[in-house]
């Protein structure tokens, strides 16, 4: 494969939006690129979506036997994943966002321009359903390490998905691939952080090069379940032990304050608690385990008890 060449990875469910997502890949000033689509054995009309795009451009399409997606999302980007040949870029892109149309040229040129990174990213935009812009979120800054995209992140400096980031594929596979959680909750999160350790994170700059994100009111986020609900509160306490025993590996001093931790480990527990009870919600915040962070656990099972025990309601 060509140097630069770029794999756009769709593991496909939905089809509401999927034509959409595909014509704006055809939209791009730079069409030098292969779309990859996985559609998870879909009861919707995945198939005749893409047929409709297959003269346009480069298109490899695999329905597969069984659904995937709905009992480990990491295993299903995985074997789409595996669809690609050989190129030295990949992005795991949505059946429902959209490229606006330098997204690839730029891209292109920022790596010409700025060849030493292993993971590039696109500034977002979230669009609603008719696809007019909601927000514009912050742009990031043109280089940021994965220390400062994390503490940036999650003191609510920027925002961050899966789909507006490229990675380079061999130091993906060096640093293990997707780091898994359950329903993929916060796995994005922690793979741009192991990919971008030691490069950090280089932002594609342009005209037109953003990255829109549909807010289409039937993301994974949008669920309420309680099944759905516990399940993502047990991947958010496993992500922020996580973090402590990655940047420990590293030798980096945790750069997230105690408080602002314990309020992101503790509010999927307050929304789990009318379903579960309070003692059950309890149980969920000692799994949390921060390794050798006394004050982090000290103040998580503070809040957990005030929060989720004492408090009425």
């Amino acid at each position: 494969m060509a140097k630069d060449s770029l794999a756009v990875i769709i593991p496909a469910y939905k089809s509401e939006f999927l034509d959409r997502t595909l014509e704006s890949l055809g939209r791009q000033t730079d069409r030098d690129f292969t779309v990859y689509i996985g559609d998870d054995c879909s009861p919707n009309p995945i198939e005749e979506t893409v047929r409709r795009w297959t003269d346009r451009m480069r298109i490899v399409y695999r329905r597969f036997d069984s659904n995937l997606g709905g009992v480990s999302l990491v295993k299903h980007w995985n074997r789409c994943l595996e669809m690609a040949g050989e190129e030295e870029f990949f992005c795991m892109f949505s059946d429902d966002d959209i490229m606006e149309g330098n997204c690839i040229a730029s891209f292109r040129r920022t790596v010409r321009e700025h060849p030493g990174h292993d993971v590039y990213h696109f500034d977002i935009s979230i669009i609603g359903p008719d696809d007019a812009v909601m927000s514009e979120c912050p742009p990031f800054p043109p280089e940021i390490s994965a220390e400062e995209f994390f503490t940036s992140l999650y003191l609510n400096k920027i925002d961050a998905r899966m789909p507006e980031f490229v990675f380079r594929r061999d130091n993906f596979a060096k640093c293990g691939g997707f780091v898994e959680f359950k329903k993929a909750y916060r796995s994005d999160n922690a793979t741009v952080m192991t990919c971008a350790a030691e490069r950090g994170i280089r932002t594609v700059s342009g005209e037109k090069s953003r990255v829109r994100w549909r807010d289409s009111g039937t993301n994974v986020s949008c669920i309420r379940t309680a099944e759905h609900l516990a399940e993502l509160s047990d991947a958010n306490v496993d992500f922020f032990s996580w973090t402590h025993r990655h940047f420990s590996s590293l030798g980096i001093r945790y750069p997230l304050p105690v408080r602002t931790e314990a309020g992101y480990v503790i509010y999927p527990l307050k929304e789990l608690k009318p379903y579960l009870g309070s003692w059950k919600a309890l149980r969920k915040a000692l799994k949390y385990n921060p390794g050798k962070d006394l004050r982090y656990r000290l103040k998580v099972l503070e809040k957990a008890f005030s929060g989720l025990v004492l408090k009425k309601g």
